[in-house]
């Protein structure tokens, strides 16, 4: 929507009360237009995520399933440790010695013996700055245990989706199984009884059996898998239910499986139409656990690194003590202070600890760079099988009708057995394979966005 406004240069009379009217008028246009176009783009937003959602199991039963997980149950427990070590860390490791002594002294010329003993009480100090780089390294190594916890609670979500879509494509491949089989079936019968009518020979109705008996194997290799696939993600994850599917499918049914395909939506990219692939790589890199705890370790690092450096100017020993002589006549007390005289090992600590700092952060890098070309690999990927499922689909739907007036002109007695059968089976294997190839395409967009942290959000 524009506002055009036309001005006579020779009019110069018009009021200050008019333009001001005509400037709130098209102020107010604007912010229609705009509200317009922002609800537009969340309408878009809302309904490709309920496309999506309708190929994923219910966001609840995901997170209890998780939440639930002896992985994450782990992942929580090496959290805790972790924190337990960096109040370990910030601490430190100095503590209190107390010492006692007793001895007996004898006095060689009278030959007197007194009873005399000293008690103390010492502790290491840590000197040079190291209880405020302590408290640094502590604060790191919390943040490293949350960071953690929220990767595997991730690759928790990342594990769940790929046996959810390892499941579907078993269905897929099942329900596949099921349609050849009924329209296989339903050939073997036609032809048994033009058999019976003379109108065939004996070798078409043995051609049409052992189509038969070759999809039959293929459905028990496909109901195997299903199984498989069930068994793994029921036992993985109980609290998800499965997929309701109907697998036993007739004939009728079967010939309208293409044209069910070809009216299938594949759920659209919300915020492709103004979001470029750099903005969401820096954002999968940004958000990315496994990158983010590399990251957070090498700081860790690069902190042990510098406290070993500050080792090597050793800590002193501070203590007090008290001493009783000559069986009380005589009462000590004082100040005691010691200093070790640090060696070629603290040197040597400090030297490898900063090695494994450079070390860490060149990991990080290297990570850096893998990622980036996952991220844009599974993203063409992605606009790839898109493509390659719209266009399976367009050829299932044509060969499907192709196989299906076969069939009708064979029994009109049209054509070859072979023929028809050939055309069967054109048939069903371009509807597999854009069936699976579609749920691939789903696959990729519910992994990146699920790296992109627009769903299944728990590791927060």
């Amino acid at each position: 929507m524009k506002l055009t406004m036309t001005y006579l240069v020779k009019n110069r009379t018009l009021p200050r009360a008019a333009w001001r009217m005509l400037l709130t008028l098209g102020m107010s246009l604007a912010q229609a237009q705009a509200q317009a176009q922002a609800q537009a783009q969340a309408q878009v937003v809302v309904s490709a995520d309920a496309v999506l959602q309708s190929y994923l199991p219910a966001e609840g039963g995901v997170k209890d399933a998780l939440l639930a997980s002896p992985l994450i149950d782990g992942a929580r427990s090496r959290r805790d440790a972790l924190n337990a070590r960096a109040q370990g860390i910030a601490a430190g490791p100095a503590e209190f010695t107390v010492r006692a002594t007793a001895q007996r002294r004898r006095e060689v010329g009278p030959g007197v013996s007194v009873q005399e003993s000293m008690l103390s009480l010492e502790r290491p100090l840590r000197a040079w700055g190291k209880r405020g780089m302590d408290a640094d390294l502590a604060a790191q190594t919390q943040a490293l245990a949350a960071i953690a916890y929220a990767d595997a609670v991730h690759e928790g979500s990342r594990e769940l989706l790929k046996l959810w879509f390892e499941h579907l494509r078993a269905q897929a491949d099942v329900k596949n199984a099921q349609t050849t089989f009924a329209l296989a079936a339903q050939m073997q019968r036609l032809t048994q009884s033009q058999l019976k009518q003379g109108e065939i020979s004996k070798l078409d109705a043995e051609l049409a059996q052992a189509e038969l008996d070759r999809i039959s194997a293929a459905r028990a290799v496909a109901q195997a898998q299903w199984a498989t696939t069930a068994s793994a993600l029921s036992r993985r994850y109980p609290s998800v239910a499965l997929p309701n599917a109907n697998l036993n499918v007739s004939g009728a049914k079967a010939e309208n499986s293409a044209q069910a395909l070809a009216k299938s939506a594949m759920p659209a990219w919300p915020e492709g139409s103004h979001v470029s692939l750099a903005d969401m790589r820096q954002e999968f890199l940004e958000k990315n656990h496994e990158l983010n705890m590399l990251r957070v370790d090498a700081q860790r690092l690069r902190l042990s690194a510098q406290r070993a450096s500050r080792d090597r100017l050793p800590d002193p020993t501070v203590g007090l003590f008290t001493a009783r002589e000559r069986a009380g006549a005589e009462q000590v007390t004082g100040v005691m202070l010691s200093m070790p005289l640090s060696g070629d090992a603290r040197s040597h600590h400090a030297v490898a600890t900063a090695a494994d700092a450079q070390a860490a952060e060149d990991q990080v890098r290297w990570t850096e760079q893998q990622l980036s070309a996952t991220f844009e690999s599974m993203w063409q990927q992605l606009l790839h099988k898109r493509n390659a499922a719209e266009l399976l689909k367009s050829a299932a739907s044509r060969q499907a009708q192709a196989a299906d007036k076969a069939r009708k002109g064979y029994a009109l007695g049209e054509g070859s057995l072979s023929e028809v059968l050939m055309m069967d089976r054109l048939a069903s294997d371009n509807l597999h394979a854009a069936e699976r190839m579609q749920l691939e395409a789903v696959e990729l967009q519910a992994l990146i966005r699920l790296d992109l942290h627009q769903m299944w959000d728990f590791d927060e």
